[in-house]
């Protein structure tokens, strides 16, 4: 192979590459896009039919410092919100849902903790401060992005992921049973 083939023969391959990575991210905005615009659809519709289990033992498998709620919002038969409320000694964790054609597509996550008091050395329960909020995208059963407001949740993140489509499921058989 002489000299001008390899170099030719080089940038075709990274042209290549270039090209089908360039695809791929296009890919990836557009499957964002569209479930940017499946989550305002869900939070804008206004009927929906809901579940709701405020026994945390029932879902999480044990009781919570200030207590949990699991709702699920049905529009028809179809599952397309769940939202998890755990009320903990220090903070609040809640976890929204979203799923098209029964698929999980975007979970929104935050964290607010109660305010400390110093004076009475006991938090505050009225004032809650947000110190976290995630959002994970999801196609096909993989996580494809992830928006993070902190660099200690970018560590955790694949398993967080992993989590969120266990808890989905578990969670949306748990729901369509209960609506039954």
């Amino acid at each position: 192979m002489t000299l001008r083939n390899y170099i030719t023969l080089t940038i075709s391959i990274l042209f290549t590459l270039t090209l089908s990575y360039g695809q791929s991210k296009d890919e990836k905005n557009d499957v964002i896009l569209k479930i940017k615009k499946t989550y305002q659809q869900i939070n804008d519709y206004k009927n929906y039919k809901t579940v709701s289990i405020d026994d945390s033992e029932e879902f999480l498998g044990h009781n919570t410092d200030n207590g949990a709620t699991l709702t699920g919002y049905f529009k028809a038969d179809s599952l397309k919100k769940i939202v998890e409320w755990i009320g903990l000694s220090n903070k609040v964790i809640q976890r929204e849902y979203y799923f098209d054609n029964a698929r999980l597509v975007f979970v929104y996550l935050t964290e607010s903790k109660y305010r400390f008091n110093d004076k009475t050395e006991s938090f505050d329960y009225t004032k809650l401060d947000n110190v976290f909020k995630g959002r994970y995208y999801f196609d096909k059963g993989h996580l494809i992005d992830t928006i993070l407001s902190d660099k200690e949740h970018n560590e955790t993140k694949k398993q967080d992921a992993t989590d969120f489509l266990t808890s989905s499921k578990d969670y949306s058989k748990l729901l369509s049973a209960k609506r039954k």
